[in-house]
């Protein structure tokens, strides 16, 4: 029996708004800015990488496994909301004191500027502790890394747009969180959920 062209259309229209609510659901809960809980948040594995520290030593994943880490992007030579998450993550750093088990990673997305040495400058200006990085490195290994291992956006060659997002990892090196840091509620939240890491 010929299938009805009106009938055809409908149930055409009715898979692609279904399609359309599914991502929309997606990105609501996995992506970054939806910031859901800890507990729900399928963790995902974050990719090898090897970039450079302030002070001109390789960091890599390895590096960082058996650490905590809060992750973000920012450029120095923004004059936006690149300050603002710094600071963000400056009080996150004082707030949470020393400890060996810790890191805190500010990753460039201008590597072509952002040499160690800059990277250190700017480190100094907000008084970094030994246990906040900052790195550079090849601009792919950083748009991968924020792509595909931390679901941010890391702009494409001649922009330097990127997430506002910090990026909560555990000790498997598997992504568990997202939190505004533009929010100031997200440095305490950030703390709570770092607390509920084994």
């Amino acid at each position: 029996m010929p299938t009805n062209p009106r009938t055809l259309a409908l149930n055409t229209a009715a898979i692609l708004v279904a399609g359309v609510v599914w991502v929309v659901f997606l990105k609501t809960q996995l992506q970054p800015g939806a910031t859901p809980p800890i507990e729900h948040l399928p963790p995902g594995p974050v990719p090898d990488f090897t970039l450079t520290e302030s002070r001109g030593q390789p960091v890599t994943r390895a590096d960082l496994l058996g650490k905590i880490w809060v992750a973000n992007l920012m450029f120095t030579s923004c004059g936006d909301t690149c300050p603002a998450l710094s600071a963000a993550m400056s009080r996150l750093d004082r707030a949470l004191g020393p400890r060996a088990d810790l890191r805190l990673v500010s990753i460039t997305i201008t590597p072509e500027y952002d040499q160690p040495a800059v990277l250190r400058k700017y480190a100094e200006g907000y008084q970094a502790s030994d246990k906040w990085l900052f790195l550079t490195g090849e601009r792919t290994q950083i748009v991968r890394l924020a792509n595909d291992g931390f679901w941010l956006s890391a702009g494409t060659p001649g922009t330097v747009t990127h997430s506002d997002n910090f990026v909560l990892v555990d000790r498997e090196g598997k992504v568990r969180g997202f939190f505004d840091g533009m929010k100031p509620e997200s440095v305490p939240r950030l703390i709570e959920a770092i607390g509920k890491l084994p």
